[in-house]
């Protein structure tokens, strides 16, 4: 039992952090390059909050995925300046992320 107490107050804590990463970093020089690498940093928290809280296939799994997924596609069209690469990338790593939280 402690263990999986341990294991959801910290995914809550990383959903957290992440939250608020995501939002310094869109809040701080919107559009740089240093504003894309902190949303970058708050998506892989974000994502690391999520495969600890294990939720079931729940509005609230989809939105944090969600959110992920737009921090990646942010990235990745400040990073390339192309949109389809963006969601190209976006999309196969929301994938990965799905097969994973659903398999594990």
């Amino acid at each position: 039992m402690r263990a999986n107490l341990f294991a959801f107050a910290f995914g809550i804590f990383s959903l957290v952090v992440g939250l608020i990463v995501d939002i310094y970093g869109l809040v701080n020089q919107f559009g740089s390059l240093d504003s894309a690498k902190v949303v970058l940093i708050g998506s892989i928290i974000l994502a690391i909050g999520l495969a600890f809280l294990s939720l079931p296939n729940r509005w609230e799994r989809y939105a944090g995925q969600a959110v992920v997924g737009l921090g990646l596609l942010y990235y990745f069209y400040i990073q390339t300046n192309k949109l389809w690469v963006a969601i190209v990338i976006a999309l196969i790593a929301m994938a990965l992320m799905e097969y994973g939280l659903k398999h594990r």
